[in-house]
Parts: structure tokens; sequence; C-alpha cells
């Protein structure tokens, strides 16, 4: 059911199968009632469209914390980043302020975004596995590197009504050691 929620396509997809077959039998028996039918589904599609945009499910309030996340870094905005990190995770939220504040991010964005919630612990956590790409420049010139693509696990309680980052871990890479 939740496919209905996420995702506009089930209801284009059923919506366009729907009016086709109408318009199909329109065609063969010229019957005019049968616009009254095409109206009332692209009315149920349209509501439907509607309902889909208005309702935000957890997957895409975890999805939308992790694109004010990207944004934030992308930017350099350390307070936008915390704002996306909850009050409890205070080590992750100094170390996001030496981060940015040593480095220039020029560039940054996720792929491959896999998402699994568990709504067994309380709060409710999710784990979120994603590549991380982009490049940075050390402002103090010491860090060689200045692009960087790691697989990335990041981990979110949600608080209220919004999902917040609590830790990550880096493959191949300990960030206690950053």
């Amino acid at each position: 059911m939740a496919v209905f929620v996420e995702s506009p396509w089930p209801w284009l997809l059923i919506g366009l199968a729907l009016e086709t077959a109408l318009a199909i039998v329109l065609t063969q028996t010229r019957r005019g009632v049968l616009l009254w039918a095409m109206l009332g589904v692209a009315a149920f599609v349209g509501g439907g469209l509607i309902v889909e945009r208005l309702v935000v499910t957890d997957r895409e309030a975890i999805e939308n914390t992790l694109d004010a996340t990207v944004s934030a870094v992308r930017h350099n905005d350390v307070n936008r980043l915390l704002a996306c990190v909850a009050s409890s995770a205070k080590p992750m939220r100094n170390q996001a302020r030496w981060v940015l504040d040593r480095v220039e991010v020029q560039s940054a964005w996720i792929h491959g975004v896999e998402i699994k919630i568990n709504r067994l612990t309380s709060p409710w956590s999710a784990s979120v596995s994603l590549i991380a790409t982009g490049s940075a420049r050390d402002r103090r010139g010491e860090i060689p590197y200045e692009t960087y693509s790691r697989r990335v696990v990041v981990n979110f309680d949600r608080e209220g009504d919004r999902w917040l980052v609590t830790g990550y871990t880096i493959e191949g890479l300990d960030p206690s050691h950053l």
C-alpha cells in the first residue's frame, strides 16, 4: 500500500490502463456514457496524485533529510548541516563543525541509496547505505586528496515527526580518527 504514497507512477499507470480500456470500449460501442466513466477515472487518478503528494512516508522523510544534508555540505553551511543532526549526537556535531571548518566542499552528491527502517526500536531507527561522492579542498593544504567516493552507512533516529542523523560509518575509514 505504501507504493501508492511514495511514487506517482502507480496512479499514473493505473489511470493510463483504465483510460485506454475505456477509450477502446468507447470507440467500439460509441456510448457517450463512457465519457462520464473516463472523467471519473481521471478524477480518481487526480485525487490519488494529490494524496501521494501530501502524504510524506518515513522513507520520504529520510530522503528529505539526506537531501538537506547533502545540500548543506555542498554549500559549506554548518548550521544547515547541524539542523539535520540529532542534538544528542554531540561528537558527530563537533566533528561536522571541524570538518566544514577544515575543508571547502566544491561538490557533493549521493547515489545508490538503500533505506532500512526499524520500527521495533524506541525511538524508531533507520540505517541508510549509500555512496557519497564529491570533491573538497583542504584549507590548510595538508590533505592531498581532493576527490572522494566511499560507501557510507548513515544512522537515523526518529525524533517527533523528523528523522535526524545520529551517526555514520565510512567503509575503510574510522570517523573517530578525523
